[in-house]
């Protein structure tokens, strides 16, 4: 099938070339050809067709799906034509530079120019003619299928690729009826003959004006804020919505510019990504042992999967959930390992004599420590087995890894160990201190890296409200003031990989969360992202929990704060207590017992962190509803994650 229509477009081609040569003497001749040229045409005819045939070959004139034609085919088309023009004038000067007298090179020059010209426009116009014909002439999709009548937000090069996808794919079902731009120069013009209007806070009544249905976002390069803008006044307008990726999943790879879905929680987040120049993540761990402890949690999974983007030589995983554990293997085997060998360890990183077998055996020459405990209200409650699993464990295992010739070690800290008042956060900070107290004496580097709430996490407050939307509401919410920062998994990820290349050997980096956001905000945002209104969902508030804080710090009492040479990473100098004693603590603490209270907990955090404060803030919500257990500003979650 595909050989006969590569021959009918042949034949076709060598009847257009013929034609067009002919025409292209009448026309010079005005219609009257001299006996003398008539025998030229004769002469030169075949030499002609026959050289414009032989370059169609060159540049697959004959092989195009003309349906699809796009711009690609219009430069071979022009480029093939004029490659034959300038064989045939090459041909005619060389002639006459000779002195041959062959009919062909007396044929006149401007007969080639305007046979040039005649077959750019009958093959180009061809082409267009079969394409809109198939665009605007084909058969309806479907009288029963009601098409919906979509706007397009933003009238950029990506709206303009979504507006051909629509028009070229009727069994997407859609219409569209209009582009909407904030940009004043793009009004009253058209794309693919479709008008742009704005602003888009006037989405309503545009929306009312062309009696559209759906609004489609495509503007990948804007900012979590502006997305945050734009849905409000798409929901104002009663408008339901899809969005296209964001230009890093786009640059990626991963995503397509038409690939449609619903506006998600981590689109409220989008942040231009920054990449180091010279790509020194990909240096640091290309063809090195790397090891991850807590592997199966959000955190640990998503720096396997960008870890093993750069081809380490081995990856092992370490996790104490069998079932994380076999989650983590089964969406890391989705990608491909090409040269990297992978290693699955069911171990408890408390348990040291396990830990040094599983170093010894892997010998890493990175070690990635994500494992801890991180839920707040919990820690309050096992304040012990928090010390215990937050800092005490954290520094055995960098002692292990010092003692085995780990060439870098990097911790996973949160921004909750910056002036505590959880149990949580505080131990968090005591093993910051206890690592930065190793780095005194020890080759190896230890990088520690702060960041916020991350988004889609097992202890992300988004969960807890997407399941109460579903649920019909109330969504329960803190307090009207709470305020946290939110960093997207990927994006956390992929700042912590590049600080960990600027690390020197005993660093405290912070990663830029930018602005932060009011807890009933976000709420709000997702029930508009769920298509409900405030009316339908209800918000509750409930009063801040044991070790929650109000707002989050960026920064300890009396810490300096440097720049790097990330704009979004900066490095921090937290004042350190004493090697001795840091050391009579370590004895101290290591005594504890497992079922030690939590005020002794607390005394001893107290002990080695002069800024914790162990104090509830009492902020009172502006109603007094009764205590939901679920109400929180992070979801109860899996102990180690």
């Amino acid at each position: 099938m595909a050989g006969a229509r590569v021959v009918l477009l042949f034949l076709f081609h060598a009847l257009v070339f013929a034609a067009c040569y002919a025409f292209a003497y009448l026309v010079r001749f005005e219609f009257n050809i001299p006996p003398e040229h008539l025998a030229t045409f004769k002469g030169s005819f075949p030499i002609v067709v026959g050289t414009q045939l032989l370059i169609g070959f060159v540049f697959a004139f004959y092989r195009g799906w003309w349906r699809y034609v796009g711009m690609g085919d219009v430069v071979r088309l022009v480029f093939g034509l004029t490659t034959s023009l300038v064989i045939l004038l090459g041909a005619w000067y060389a002639g006459t530079l000779i002195g041959l007298q062959e009919r062909f090179v007396r044929s006149p020059r401007g007969v080639l120019l305007i046979d040039w010209a005649f077959a750019l426009l009958f093959l180009f116009g061809s082409r267009v003619l079969i394409r809109l014909g198939r665009d605007h002439f084909r058969p309806a999709n479907g009288d029963t299928v009601q098409q919906k009548r979509v706007l397009i937000i933003g009238a950029g090069d990506a709206g303009e690729a979504l507006a051909r996808e629509i028009e070229h794919r009727p069994q997407l079902g859609m219409k569209l009826v209009g582009f909407v731009d904030d940009q004043r120069a793009k009004w009253n013009s058209h794309i693919r003959g479709i008008k742009v209007t704005g602003p888009i806070s006037d989405i309503a009544q545009i929306a009312d004006a062309v009696n559209a249905d759906e609004a489609l976002l495509a503007i990948p390069s804007a900012s979590g804020k502006r997305i945050r803008e734009i849905i409000h006044h798409l929901s104002e307008a009663d408008l339901t919505f899809k969005t296209m990726p964001g230009i890093d999943q786009i640059v990626s790879g991963k995503v397509h510019v038409s690939q449609l879905r619903p506006v998600n929680v981590e689109d409220l987040l989008r942040r231009a990504r920054i990449d180091l120049p010279g790509d020194p993540v990909r240096e640091l761990f290309k063809g090195k042992r790397v090891l991850v402890t807590g592997a199966g949690g959000t955190i640990g999974s998503e720096l396997a999967s960008q870890i093993l983007e750069f081809g380490p030589q081995t990856l092992t995983l370490i996790e104490r959930s069998e079932y994380m554990l076999y989650e983590a293997q089964k969406r890391l085997s989705s990608q491909k390992w090409s040269t990297t060998q992978a290693l699955f360890r069911l171990s408890d990183i408390g348990n040291s004599e396990a830990m040094h077998s599983i170093i010894v055996e892997a010998r890493p020459d990175i070690v990635l420590h994500a494992a801890a405990h991180k839920h707040v209200p919990l820690g309050e409650q096992n304040a012990a087995e928090y010390i215990c699993n937050n800092t005490l464990a954290t520094r055995a295992l960098a002692e292990i890894c010092s003692k085995v010739g780990v060439d870098r070690f990097i911790l996973i800290s949160t921004d909750k160990a910056i002036n505590p008042t959880s149990v949580m956060g505080a131990t968090k900070r005591a093993a910051e201190i206890v690592l930065l107290d190793l780095a005194r004496t020890t080759g190896m580097k230890i990088t520690i890296v702060r960041f916020g709430n991350v988004i889609g996490s097992s202890g992300s407050v988004i969960p807890l409200f997407l399941e109460q939307v579903a649920n019909g509401g109330p969504v329960t919410v803190t307090h009207p003031d709470v305020t946290r920062y939110f960093i997207r998994t990927s994006e956390a990820i992929s700042l912590v990989l590049q600080a960990a290349t600027l690390g020197s050997g005993r660093d405290v980096f912070m990663l830029d969360m930018g602005e932060p956001l009011k807890i009933a905000d976000l709420a709000r945002d997702i029930i508009r992202l769920s298509n409900h209104g405030e009316a339908e969902i209800g918000i509750t508030f409930t009063g801040l929990r044991p070790g929650e804080k109000l707002f989050e710090e960026i920064s300890l009492k009396g810490e300096s704060i440097r720049p790097t040479v990330h704009p979004q990473i900066v490095v921090t100098e937290p004042p350190l207590p004493g090697a001795d004693q840091i050391r009579r603590w370590l004895e101290e603490t290591s005594r504890l017992s497992p079922t030690a209270k939590p005020s002794h907990v607390m005394r001893l955090l107290s002990a080695l962190i002069p800024e914790y404060s162990p104090t509830v803030e009492t902020a009172a919500p502006p109603a007094a509803p009764a205590i939901d257990s679920k109400a929180t500003d992070l979801q109860p979650s899996p102990a180690i994650t």
